[in-house]
């Protein structure tokens, strides 16, 4: 069996406002999406959300990020609406 591949991302946005918006958006899909192949945490701090990872492989991991982002992107986009 392989490592697992680890990692994080952090985004900081404009303002903590902004910030706390997109976070409680994306909680929703983060605590009901089961991923098998897959372990993510998902933070708020301050005007940065932190999402740290652990996937079995390298399918699993674009997957994973692939949904966060876009749900983010989602979040954004909803905003400026």
């Amino acid at each position: 069996m392989n490592e697992p591949i680890e990692g994080y991302i952090e985004i900081e946005f404009p303002t903590e406002e902004v910030a706390r918006v997109v976070y409680e958006s994306v909680r929703i899909e983060h605590e009901t999406v089961p991923y098998r192949r897959t372990r993510a945490s998902f933070t708020l701090n301050g005007r940065k959300i932190r999402l740290e990872f652990k996937a079995t492989d390298n399918s699993a991991l674009r997957g994973t990020l692939n949904s966060y982002l876009r749900w983010i992107k989602v979040a954004l986009d909803s905003i400026d609406l």
